[in-house]
């Protein structure tokens, strides 16, 4: 799926009014339907005894307006209405029609006037993805207020305040925080990236039936990966297939103390498809994964010489990082690893080594790195959120790295200059170990013959889908652990094999 810019959006809706023909107000009718059929089903609706719309004097305005009208027969319903000289003209068609139906919005000439009870929910209708400044006077000054109020806030397109593309010059107290947004047609980059997407809340995407021929033909650096757009991806086994045919993989890491992240690494890697794995690791690592993981090859690496090893195994993919450490030993093996011609995904230490040493311009065609926020800071340094999110894709694009920028919808950057951000995976995953598992997988999909790109798209979807999973079974995100996530890979695969 797409990701349009605000203009490309703005656009989509003036072609679709030009050409199927459809009046700009039935668009907007068909909008508030969309919104108010997904918010009838949500949590917040469900528990709450009275619905507030706060209306601002534009379209994303008039959309509240329609909702309200909608909603009048179920709820009771009250309706904000900010003052304005320069409504527009939909605003205004539905102030009338929402007079009509039996309810008069209330002028919000001063924030004095705005009631909050706490068994209420709100619906934000102020400013949509047309906002391309910060809010200031009265406008501000009911967004602190309903921020400060902590009623729930179901958001229509966008929260008010957000600018629907970059906010590195926007103020994010004047930012209303919602609990569940429901956006028109398309995901809003705003909506997918922090610190902006934590004031969303929930994400729901509602069609509202913008011309689609519109809308493939425009371009876009950005797309939204779901099952459908990774299962075309995916490579089912051959009934003839052998181990060997299924790629051979070394995975390198687990010096002293951090045994566990090698032995989560290689658990995932062999529950993704791996043909033949070994791990070379510390001599606690070594000894526990007989028993622990008794399908790997454990190799210590205090008794092996690397480019020995590396001659001898002839290994489709590497992986090096979880629990490596940074010592100046584990420095050289990165050291020689970087100059290996094999995919190899770089994650964990092996970043911070790669940052400590500076050897980013080492990177390339074969590599694939995983970082978490605080990773990337080191490697890339610091810049706002937008700025630093053009940087990586420059950095790939330059480099041929690709990236897979891991958090809340995981974004890959491919050379080709896409991003893609991720939508499986959950807020239960945020736990030690959960990066070593993707390391894992990575690996598997690499020694399987996966191109770079692609065995990270496929990799970090099945990541989350088996969060996902865990998650579903689980019934709680606190009690998520690493390797429930390895325990539930088989049904990702399951997704992608179900499908094809």
């Amino acid at each position: 799926m797409k990701i349009l810019s605000a203009e490309q959006i703005r656009e989509a809706d003036r072609y679709t009014i030009q050409n199927r023909p459809i009046a700009s107000i039935d668009l907007m009718e068909a909008a508030a339907s969309a919104w108010v059929e997904t918010f009838l089903q949500s949590l917040l609706y469900s528990h709450r005894k009275s619905i507030i719309i706060v209306c601002g004097p534009g379209n994303n305005g008039g959309d509240g307006l329609a909702i309200a009208r909608m909603l009048k027969p179920l709820n009771n319903v009250t309706v904000y209405l900010m003052p304005s000289d320069n409504y527009s003209p939909d605003n205004l068609a539905n102030q009338q029609r929402l007079r009509e139906s039996g309810i008069q919005p209330l002028l919000l000439h001063t924030t004095d006037i705005l009631t909050l009870p706490p068994d209420a929910v709100l619906i934000d209708a102020l400013y949509g993805s047309g906002l391309n400044r910060p809010l200031t006077g009265l406008s501000a000054d009911i967004v602190r207020k309903i921020n400060a109020s902590g009623v729930p806030v179901a958001a229509v397109d966008l929260p008010s305040g957000m600018f629907a593309d970059s906010n590195d010059h926007n103020t994010l107290h004047t930012i209303v925080k919602a609990s569940l947004t429901i956006t028109f047609h398309l995901p809003k980059l705003a909506l997918l990236m922090m610190p902006t997407g934590e004031l969303a809340g929930e994400i729901k995407i509602v069609n509202i039936g913008l011309d689609s021929s519109f809308i493939d033909q425009q371009e876009s650096p950005h797309h939204l990966q779901d099952a459908d757009s990774v299962k075309v991806l995916y490579r089912p086994r051959s009934l003839w297939m052998h181990k060997g045919q299924a790629g051979r993989g070394l995975l390198i890491g687990g010096i002293g103390h951090t045994a566990g992240a090698v032995l989560l690494a290689s658990s995932a890697a062999l529950r993704s498809g791996i043909g033949l794995l070994y791990t070379a690791c510390g001599l606690r690592a070594a000894q526990a994964l007989p028993v622990h993981r008794p399908e790997a090859i454990a190799l210590d690496l205090n008794e092996t010489d690397l480019p020995d090893l590396v001659s001898s195994l002839e290994p489709d993919a590497i992986a090096i990082g979880p629990g490596l450490g940074t010592s100046q030993a584990s420095a050289e093996l990165l050291n020689e690893i970087l100059e290996y011609p094999i995919p190899t995904v770089l994650d964990a230490d092996a970043l911070n080594l790669i940052a400590k040493h500076r050897w980013l311009h080492r990177l390339g065609p074969n590599h694939l790195i995983t970082p978490h926020p605080k990773e990337a800071l080191r490697l890339f340094g610091q810049a706002k959120p937008f700025e630093f999110h053009q940087n990586l894709l420059k950095f790939s694009q330059s480099s041929k790295t690709v990236i897979a920028f891991k958090g809340r919808f995981t974004r890959i950057y491919t050379p080709e200059g896409i991003v893609w951000f991720n939508n499986s995976g959950n807020h239960g995953m945020a736990t030690a170990g959960s990066g070593d598992v993707l390391t894992g997988v990575l690996l598997a999909l690499l020694a399987a013959g996966y191109p770079v790109a692609q065995a990270a798209r496929l990799g970090v979807w099945l990541h989350g889908a088996a969060g996902d999973a865990a998650l579903l079974r689980l019934n709680s995100p606190e009690s998520l652990i690493a390797g429930d996530i390895i325990n539930h890979l088989h049904q990702a695969f399951h997704q992608l094999s179900s499908s094809t």
